[in-house]
Order: C-alpha cells, then structure tokens, then sequence
C-alpha cells in the first residue's frame, strides 16, 4: 500500500459526507467535495470539508448522496473517472452493488456503510470526529485487493472499528439492528396520539428510551424501506408474530415474561463499552436541581471519589425544578458512590 494520500473526491455534502471531508482534511488528505445544492458545497468548503474538484482526476471517489439515487452516482462516477476507486455511505448495499456490477466496472467499486449520525443533518451538524470508534462497514464484493485496501484506507484515518462483510448479510443485519428499530420506535411514539396531554406527562425514562429515535427525519428512511424492503418486512413479520402470540395468549402474563426474558438474553449480547462484552452497571440515581452547575458539580464530587461514570441518564420532571441524574458505575463501587455523595449534600432517590 502506498504512504501517499490518495487524492479524495467526496460526491455529496452532507453530514455524512462533510463529516468525512473534515475527518480526512485534519488527516493531511486531499479532498474535494462537490454537491447538487450549491449552497451545501459552499457551506461544505467553508468549514473545511474540502475544496473544489479542479483539473486532476481522484483516485478515490466517496458519495454521500441520499440512498435513493447513491447507486446512480456510483454508476456515473465508475464511468466519469476510469482510474478511480469508488465507494459509497448508503445504509443499503445489495442494490449499489448489483448497479456497480452492471456496468462491467465491479472491481473498483467497495460498498461501505459507517455506523454513526446524528439527529441532525446537514453539513451545519458535521464533525470530524462523528466515526471515531463507531463501527464502518466494508462490503468488498468482490471488488479487486487494491481497490479494497484503498478504501479500508478511510476508516483507519477516521479512527473507525471496520467489520467486514458481504452486501446481502450485511442488509439483512442492518433491516434488524437499525431500520426495524427506527420503524418500531416510531410506532410506540405514533401510540401516544391517542393520549391528552397530562396523559403524555406520565412518561418516564423507559419510554424516552425507547421514543428518541423516534424524532428521525423522514425522507432517508423512506429511501431506505424502499431499498431493503425484503429484509426490513422480513423483520417486522418476526415482530409482529411476537406481539401476535402475546395478545392471543392465554395466559398474558406468562407471554410477557417469556419475551422478556428472551429479550434479556439477546440485548446482552449488544456490544457494551469499547466493543466489548455487555457490562451490568449499578445505577445511583441522584435528585440534582434543575439549574445550571448542578451537573458539572455533581460530576465533580463523583471523580473525587474515584468512580468511574460508565454511562449517564437524565431524566427531567416536568412539573417539580429537579432532575433525575443516574450515574451507572461497577457494581462494587456503588455503595462506596452513594455515601460519598450523600456526605455532601446529594439526595439519593429511592432505588
């Protein structure tokens, strides 16, 4: 593999594609960025994503653009710079692929996938540092070594974890760790039409949870149903038929607890921190005022004592000025944790 950066064209100017231009440029690559909308490739240039495309060709191309038309750009890209590698962002693989192939040109394209967002969107949200540890899919598809290795070139730069898998396997895993999820959790939040507003006050962090995804943008998901529809119905049938047998059973309760339980079993084996094996932390809930410096604060007393924080929930009541702050730590600190803070003025809330 050459040390020598390749030259980067980024075909969209997006979050995702800004992101990357800003991640590569801090890295030393050279990287152009081009966009339909001439005020998101202006904006795009303006915090660094990259400059204009100019006289010399790329040797690698990344397009960004929407799902729905992703696969024709990377026909047209394949075509425009015979020279050049071509890879693309889209959550769905299978069809791009299948639309590199057919042009006779297959063997410079690598299909690629990373996992990461934000709620927003839109160059104006993008950061240079949005993959950093988060997974970056590679679908080689049987695209040439060097084409392969020049890609895998891009996740290393932006500090990403790269799992590597076929286009087909990879559709299928995503319609069920990302695109049923989206679609289950906007459902849950559609059900709450039917409340009145004190009725919606009731909600406690178990539904925050499971909603906030729910506030998505809907035009990308609907690209993405309409390109991995089979997948995507294939995983709301295996929903359905579980929430079918637990409305028609016989004993309701006996249904709710053998989901749950296999429920249980399968979030375990969600990656925890860093990747690894999936951690039961302790929670110390803790009752902090809803005013600022109280967090910092609290933030501050839990490190004198030498706990590590492994993740934090805040959860705000809507009627009292106080909030619910949960500090998850190890199991064998939290008792150590809860008397600390109560010997300085922290109101630990019942468990």
């Amino acid at each position: 593999m050459s040390d020598t950066l390749p030259r980067t064209h980024i075909v969209g100017a997006g979050l995702i594609g800004a992101s990357i231009g800003i991640g590569l440029s801090a890295e030393g690559w050279p990287v152009t960025i081009a966009d339909a909308d001439a005020q998101a490739e202006a904006l795009a240039r303006s915090i660094g994503a990259g400059g204009p495309l100019g006289d010399h060709a790329p040797d690698l191309v990344i397009v960004a653009t929407p799902p729905s038309v992703a696969g024709a750009v990377v026909v047209h890209a394949l075509q425009a710079w015979p020279g050049a590698v071509v890879t693309d962002v889209a959550s769905v693989k299978a069809p791009i692929a299948e639309a590199a192939d057919a042009t006779g040109h297959g063997a410079r394209y690598v299909g690629s996938h990373p996992m990461a967002g934000r709620e927003l969107s839109g160059g104006l949200a993008a950061q240079g540092d949005l993959f950093k540890a988060r997974p970056w899919v590679i679908c080689p598809n049987g695209a040439a070594a060097a084409a392969v290795e020049l890609v895998l070139r891009v996740p290393a730069a932006l500090q990403c974890d790269v799992v590597t898998m076929e286009a087909p396997a990879h559709d299928a895993a995503v319609a069920r760790v990302s695109h049923a999820p989206q679609v289950a959790a906007s459902a849950v939040a559609a059900a709450l039409g039917a409340l009145h507003s004190d009725d919606v006050a009731l909600a406690g962090q178990g539904l925050r949870d499971v909603t906030r995804i729910a506030g998505s943008a809907p035009g990308m998901w609907a690209d993405i149903a309409r390109l991995n529809r089979g997948h995507l119905v294939e995983t709301l049938d295996h929903i359905i038929a579980d929430l079918e047998d637990l409305r028609e059973s016989d004993d309701i309760g006996e249904a709710v607890t053998d989901l749950i339980e296999r429920g249980r079993f399968e979030v375990a084996r969600i990656p925890g921190k860093h990747g690894g094996a999936t951690r039961d932390w302790a929670g110390v809930t803790v009752i902090v005022p809803d005013e600022p410096g109280h967090l910092l604060k609290l933030l501050g007393d839990t490190a004198q004592v030498d706990v590590n924080v492994e993740d934090i929930t805040i959860e705000h009541s809507p009627r009292q000025p106080v909030g619910l702050t949960t500090l998850y730590v190890l199991p064998s600190r939290a008792a150590e944790l809860v008397a600390a803070l109560e010997s300085q003025g922290w109101e630990i809330a019942a468990s």
